[in-house]
């Protein structure tokens, strides 16, 4: 009877001690879902606060977004966009787009005008040379010219004086010859000529007078030519 009571009491021990260690496990857990709970309400509270604040922006924002949009409204209807039928139907993201879209095209019709003032400049540049070389080859043409008339007249002017010099000397051999006397054919020396017969010394020296005329004529043409060259060249560089 002793034996089953204390075998009872040490099952109700060991019942009771299992029931506590139950009981202690519920609690810890209650307090780690405690825990848990407490952080996620203070997550909630510092969200709810956050909100409240982007609620209070949004109102603010809001206010101003209205008081805004009045204004872009009046100073749509100041500049005449409401009745201009380019910007009919656009809103105002619209119309700035289309406003930075011609302000960049504006900025590149710029830069291909300053590169076509680059292009002129040199072709003007380069244009005023071609002229120059044209005006300083002109000149060079009509000294040229000048020169060759120059010498076409001077040897017109030597073949007349030629002409003269010959015509007077061939007057001059006509009565010589007709007053010649016999003599042989194949003999016939200085001793048989009277000295009436003989030409002049320089009868025969015009000719090397007009060739020495004209190769000074030459000559002298072709230093100023030379000389005229050499101050275009000069010009030119």
């Amino acid at each position: 009877m002793a034996s089953a009571s204390g075998k009872a009491e040490k099952a109700s021990k060991f019942e009771m001690l299992k029931l506590l260690e139950t009981c202690r496990k519920e609690r810890d857990e209650a307090l780690r879902r405690e825990s848990a709970l407490r952080e996620k309400l203070r997550q909630n509270e510092t969200r709810l606060r956050s909100t409240e604040g982007l609620k209070q922006k949004l109102k603010v924002l809001t206010v101003d977004n209205k008081e805004l949009r009045k204004q872009v409204k009046a100073l749509r209807t100041e500049m005449g966009l409401e009745s201009s039928p380019d910007f009919a139907g656009k809103t105002t993201k619209d119309i700035v787009n289309d406003l930075q879209e011609k302000e960049r095209e504006c900025s590149s019709l710029i830069e291909k005008t300053r590169k076509l003032s680059v292009t002129i400049d040199d072709l003007t540049a380069e244009l005023s040379n071609v002229v120059t070389s044209k005006l300083l080859l002109e000149e060079q043409v009509q000294s040229l010219q000048q020169n060759l008339k120059d010498m076409t007249n001077n040897q017109r002017r030597l073949l007349k004086l030629w002409d003269n010099k010959k015509t007077q000397r061939e007057q001059l051999a006509l009565p010589a010859i007709a007053q010649k006397p016999f003599t042989h054919k194949e003999v016939q020396t200085d001793m048989s000529i009277s000295s009436y017969q003989k030409l002049p010394p320089n009868a025969f020296e015009t000719k090397q007078i007009t060739q020495d005329s004209d190769k000074d004529n030459f000559s002298s043409f072709g230093n100023g030519f030379h000389h005229r060259r050499k101050t275009s060249v000069h010009n030119e560089t």
